[in-house]
């Protein structure tokens, strides 16, 4: 009886190197959003924003935080390369203030840290779900996951919504002009469903959201506000959409793949809508063969996503579909058509967003 020797492994040590050095620049790149979401909580990018070179006393003093954490907070987010520094002074350039300071700048995505962050705050519940049935419960997701989506999907609605989405469907502004009864479903914060109410007001806007307190607050928001009065909010699932239609319009805004049962939704939009009327599901972008977007780091960033926040959420609801932020246009375009809309399109593709529009007839 012969004994096979078994060969060990040959280890590229060039490779191991190089996965360390990723491994420690994404852990590096985690640490400083942490510390981004501070600046951001704190004041500090705002209190720096136009202020030219300025000392950490002085930082300090304007904010009134402690001088000792505020110097070690403008090393890191200095070695960082997210402010630059002359040693003893520190200044915020304007070009990074974009991003990090001035709300409505199409660049200001700074609140995407607020979402992530929520993702470790959540770590045990996700634990949980992956060896469960896979859900996580909107009522167990933080609040900071939520406040940061609404602040940072409002910099694509205040730039894109009205500019890119909208004329990219056909004859959808038209409708609006002429006054649209308009359902925004899973509306969240209900940023979207005011400003298409301020753009459009001969038109009204019915916000439907299943999480009552992000209904609460969209209320809260409308107050805060003053209004538009052409728009409302509903705390409700899609299915009961119909029960306040019809409408010319429905509005899936990053909320499709959120649902518990996408195709019933739509199938829901579907009887909601007058003859003629125009559903659009704005969605993250992505393309059908994820292996073509390995490395992207919009990608790297959706999956997340995908994983801590939208496929539990959907997995925690009636239906349990779990969609996937991610996926590419060809399988929604494929909902769409089954939920009976005529000639479904991929009507914009932004880069960021993909807009998919659909008609009945």
């Amino acid at each position: 009886m012969t004994t096979e020797t078994q060969q060990a492994p040959t280890v590229d040590e060039a490779r191991v190197e190089a996965f360390v050095g990723r491994l420690i620049t994404d852990f590096a790149g985690a640490a400083s959003t942490a510390m981004t979401v501070l600046g951001d909580r704190l004041g500090l990018f705002q209190a720096m924003t136009g202020a030219g070179p300025i000392t950490a006393e002085k930082l300090a003093a304007r904010t009134g935080l402690h001088p000792r954490l505020v110097t070690e907070w403008l090393r890191q987010q200095a070695v960082s390369g997210y402010v630059t520094s002359g040693g003893d002074t520190f200044e915020l350039p304007l070009e990074h203030a974009l991003a990090l300071s001035v709300v409505d700048s199409p660049a200001y995505v700074v609140a995407a840290g607020e979402i992530i962050a929520g993702y470790f705050l959540s770590m045990e519940k996700l634990e949980e779900a992956f060896r469960g049935d896979g859900g996580l419960d909107h009522e167990e997701v933080p609040g900071c996951t939520y406040h940061g989506i609404e602040r940072y999907f409002r910099t694509a609605y205040v730039n894109q919504l009205a500019q890119t989405w909208f004329p990219a469907v056909p004859g959808l502004v038209a409708k609006l002009e002429s006054g649209a009864r308009v359902a925004d479903v899973g509306c969240g914060h209900g940023f979207a469903s005011r400003l298409i109410g301020r753009t459009w007001p001969s038109s009204t806007v019915s916000g439907f959201d299943r999480h009552q307190p992000s209904i609460a607050t969209a209320r809260a928001r409308a107050i805060e506000s003053g209004g538009p009065a052409n728009v409302s909010f509903h705390a409700a699932d899609s299915a009961a959409i119909g029960a306040h239609g019809p409408f010319d319009v429905v509005v899936f805004f990053d909320a499709l793949h959120d649902l518990g049962d996408p195709a019933a939704a739509l199938r829901a939009a579907y009887g909601a809508l007058a003859p003629g009327g125009v559903v659009v599901a704005v969605e993250p972008w992505s393309a059908d063969d994820w292996t073509s977007t390995i490395g992207m780091p919009i990608t790297r960033i959706g999956y997340a996503s995908s994983a801590a926040l939208c496929t539990p959420g959907s997995l925690s609801q009636p239906g349990a579909y779990g969609l996937g932020t991610l996926g590419g246009p060809a399988e929604r375009l494929g909902l769409l058509a089954e939920a009976g809309f005529a000639d479904p399109i991929l009507a914009a593709d932004t880069g960021f967003n993909l807009v998919l529009s659909a008609t009945k007839k």
